[in-house]
């Protein structure tokens, strides 16, 4: 987390933008990024993606092992990065790690019963979603309009369409999600 913390500050001062500006563009206090800028408060995945969008920065230069950029990757099955967001039932295997000037991202996101994309904010990016179950079920509200997306279910939006997801289920759930980001101004 130090990591990804003082990514945001570095990538916060790189736009020139004060902790006011940056809370502005991406709906935070600023108080909320300084503490996050200090590693006193870890951010959810909603809270990540804000900020990654409003400093117009993929999801995964906040994550990255600082290894260079390429042009091709390959992951062995089960070979992915995973990560256990702290606090919450949710892990994320990084299946598609960021190529040169990367447009999209992919995870399988396992999701224990219970677990679910964030607290009361939605997540909002520009760009677009598909989400193809794996297992188990996970509910999404989009719009107020429910999805429950199973194994073999896909679910393809438009990711500045404020939306949340969550596991209901007694069962553990795992989804395949691949995001396209849209960084230009």
């Amino acid at each position: 987390m130090r990591k990804a913390a003082e990514r945001f500050r570095r990538a916060r001062e790189e736009a020139g933008l004060t902790l006011r500006e940056l809370g502005e563009k991406a709906g935070l206090a600023p108080s909320t990024i300084q503490k996050i800028e200090n590693s006193r408060l870890i951010p959810s995945l909603a809270v990540c993606i804000r900020l990654a969008d409003a400093l117009s920065r993929p999801l995964s230069h906040f994550a990255e092992d600082g290894g260079g950029p390429v042009d091709v990757r390959y992951v062995a099955r089960g070979g992915g990065r995973v990560t256990h967001v702290k606090g919450s039932l949710l892990s994320v295997e990084h299946v598609a790690e960021p190529l040169v000037n990367p447009k999209m991202e992919a995870f399988l996101l396992t999701v224990a019963p219970g677990g679910r994309s964030g607290r009361d904010e939605p997540i909002i990016f520009r760009g677009e979603q598909i989400v193809v179950g794996v297992k188990g079920r996970v509910c999404f509200d989009i719009r107020g309009q429910e999805y429950v997306v199973r194994a073999g279910d896909v679910l393809h939006f438009k990711g500045d369409i404020p939306h949340r997801w969550e596991n209901r289920s007694a069962a553990e759930a795992q989804l395949f999600v691949v995001c396209a980001f849209t960084y230009e101004r």
